[in-house]
């Protein structure tokens, strides 16, 4: 790949599609395979390296920024109660206020024509 990666930098790698989820770790040491990159990774939680090596070919990208703590709102908007909270709630307060604005927009057309 065009990107030059080194060791620390956390790459997601593998096949991404519907029926693969793509692996994200750190990359942990690389080798030098006749002139092509080998890429040895490490999950943070993990005690050892992966066993699979991986090519530069194989990397979707590095990590360039985190956000921290929104996989705890991604996690909560998925339960119910998080649900209710995060999208139902809102959406209902949005229908609502365009609700009420139609029925003073019809109210105010309805007073105009009446002056006519």
């Amino acid at each position: 790949s065009a990107m030059e990666y080194k060791v620390g930098d956390i790459i997601t790698f593998g096949k991404i599609s519907k029926t693969q989820t793509p692996t994200t770790h750190r990359i942990f040491e690389i080798k030098d395979n006749n002139g092509q990159k080998i890429y040895i990774t490490k999950g943070d939680a993990n005690n050892s390296p992966d066993m699979q090596e991986v090519l530069g070919s194989e990397i979707a990208g590095k990590v360039i920024f985190t956000a921290p703590y929104v996989g705890y709102a991604v996690d909560f908007a998925k339960k119910p109660f998080g649900f209710m909270l995060i999208i139902v709630i809102p959406a209902a307060a949005i229908i609502f206020d365009e609700v009420r604005k139609i029925k003073a927009e019809v109210v105010r057309l309805r007073e105009k024509n009446h002056e006519l």
